[in-house]
């Protein structure tokens, strides 16, 4: 039986050894009392979320604001190589393979006053929430929780997760996006999707004030926030498409951080004293979805064509500054032991390109490219870069530019278009199969693909515990995925960079998430 279980008195200990406490510039000094002044933070961002609750998806724009809104019961330390930390749930156990019981912090409050108790964590976690009002579904959150059967609840600060069969990854779904603790109260009173997402309650250390679609969206500090007075009076994000208006926002003192910096902005913002960029790789691929329903792209050998024809490395590097990673096959370093090491790294082979090409009979048909207009740095450039590596192999791309997702993946696809994809949790299960399991949002949602042995094998990984029976699964898992049946070309680990005023206290942390509270790296004490 594992355990994790911190008293107040260790959790202090533990925190001032490992770091996790904020500093005098977030907290106030208790012998005197006095509160220093705090900022209100000015963030500009491209993109605005559409939605407020964090089950129903997980598009980054979302993820930038769910964290100061909500708290899950485990969580990420990104201060230490993503360990498993204490949130809402001060410690846990394992009572067998497929359970675990959770023992929850006493004193936690939502935004609208009202107490956490095991009531919101079963309700959370269970299919009233994570299927919406009336359970209608339109929710992402399943694709990392699909495996939780049932909450019981103990006592009003105990329950039990139960998952549907062994489950050796059931303490990092608690801690993965979309299993976040809603207000039970709240959420049923709200009675509808949206009403509940224009006015959502939880528990973390900022709550929405007001929004605005495509302009802003304004979050005050929830003082009685159970981790510790929030470093910033409030948060304002401003949506800002054009990353030259955010840059310009950032040199003229009307912001005070911008996402989505490019290397090429780098220098204009760093020779000045003031301003700083930070960031650097996150725990997510980017990478192009095919739809396998297309006429040309229905053929494997031009998906693997296109994926053979492109120069990642001269990409990164012309693009990039060389400041990011090419994974090898679909996964990340960080899944531990389902790690697949000595997994192939991917090839670029024109000459095996052409041969693909000439062997599938294709004649120059168009192979349409539906884009978005820098939604992801370098975009653009990075669609063009890659335009000319596919002419070169003899394959005929040509851009559509659309002005959102919703455009983009509009029934029938029958294209080639961006995603990226964050890990979850850190696994296989966590990461490619969450986008592309049977549940997942591409087959699913959008119907660009499928494939039978590959959702054969994650349903197989799913019920397998031991290590070393679970790699041979992944590593098969990932030969379908890289070369039999490819539903994507893998272009490289995302890198997310930011510019800031070097007085803001923050610092970025290994996802594509903001996290503004007073867990913040900046904010710890060394």
């Amino acid at each position: 039986m594992t355990r994790s279980h911190l008293t107040r008195r260790e959790a202090l200990t533990g925190a001032l050894a490992a770091g996790l406490l904020p500093t005098a510039s977030a907290v106030w000094a208790e012998s005197d009392g006095k509160k220093p002044a705090r900022r209100r933070l000015r963030v500009g961002m491209s993109g605005f979320p559409r939605t407020f609750d964090p089950v129903i998806a997980t598009d980054t724009a979302i993820r930038r604001i769910m964290p100061q809104l909500f708290d899950s019961l485990i969580g990420f330390d990104h201060a230490n190589g993503m360990a498993l930390r204490p949130a809402l749930a001060e410690r846990w156990e394992r009572v067998d393979a497929q359970s675990l019981r959770l023992f929850l912090r006493k004193g936690v409050a939502f935004h609208d006053g009202s107490p956490l108790t095991a009531e919101d964590v079963a309700f959370s976690l269970g299919p009233d929430h994570l299927l919406g009002p009336g359970r209608s579904g339109m929710s992402d959150a399943l694709q990392s929780l699909d495996r939780i059967d049932k909450v019981d609840v103990v006592d009003p600060y105990t329950v039990i997760v139960h998952a549907k069969g062994n489950d050796a990854l059931l303490e990092q779904r608690l801690a993965s996006w979309g299993a976040e603790i809603v207000c039970k109260r709240a959420f049923t009173a709200a009675g509808s999707w949206e009403r509940w997402t224009a006015a959502p309650v939880g528990s973390g250390p900022y709550k929405l004030v007001n929004h605005k679609l495509d302009i802003h969206v304004t979050l005050t500090a929830h003082d009685a926030y159970w981790g510790g007075r929030p470093p910033f009076e409030g948060v304002e994000y401003r949506i800002i498409p054009e990353l030259s208006a955010r840059v310009n926002g950032l040199l003229a003192n009307e912001l005070d951080l911008i996402t989505d910096i490019p290397p090429d902005q780098f220098e204009r913002i760093e020779k000045r004293a003031d301003l700083q960029v930070s960031g650097g790789p996150v725990q997510n691929i980017r990478s192009l979805v095919l739809d396998q329903n297309d006429p040309v792209l229905k053929d494997v050998r031009i998906r693997r064509a296109m994926s053979l024809a492109l120069d990642r490395k001269l990409l990164i590097e012309s693009l990039w500054a060389n400041r990011l990673p090419i994974p090898n096959g679909y996964q990340l370093a960080s899944y531990g032991q389902g790690y697949i090491e000595d997994f192939p790294a991917l090839l670029y082979d024109p000459d095996k390109a052409k041969e693909l090409v000439a062997a599938a009979g294709y004649k120059g048909e168009p192979i349409i490219y539906r884009l978005l207009n820098n939604y992801y740095p370098n975009q653009i450039s990075g669609a063009q870069t890659m335009i000319e590596m596919w002419r070169a192999v003899g394959l005929n791309v040509k851009i559509e530019m659309m002005e959102n997702f919703a455009q983009v993946q509009r029934q029938p696809v029958r294209a080639i278009f961006d995603t990226s994809n964050t890990a979850l949790f850190l696994d296989h299960l966590g990461h490619p199969w969450r986008e592309y399991g049977p549940s997942g949002a591409l087959p699913k949602s959008v119907g660009v693909w499928k494939n039978e042995e590959y959702f054969a094998l994650g349903a197989q990984l799913q019920e397998t515990a031991e290590p070393e029976q679970r790699r041979p699964i992944v590593r098969r898992m990932l030969e379908i995925i890289n070369d039999v049946d490819p539903p994507c070309v893998i272009l490289h680990v995302s890198g997310q960079f930011y510019g800031k005023r070097r007085d803001v206290p923050w610092l970025p942390g290994l996802t594509l998430d903001l996290n503004f509270g007073p867990f913040n790296s900046a904010l710890i004490r060394t």
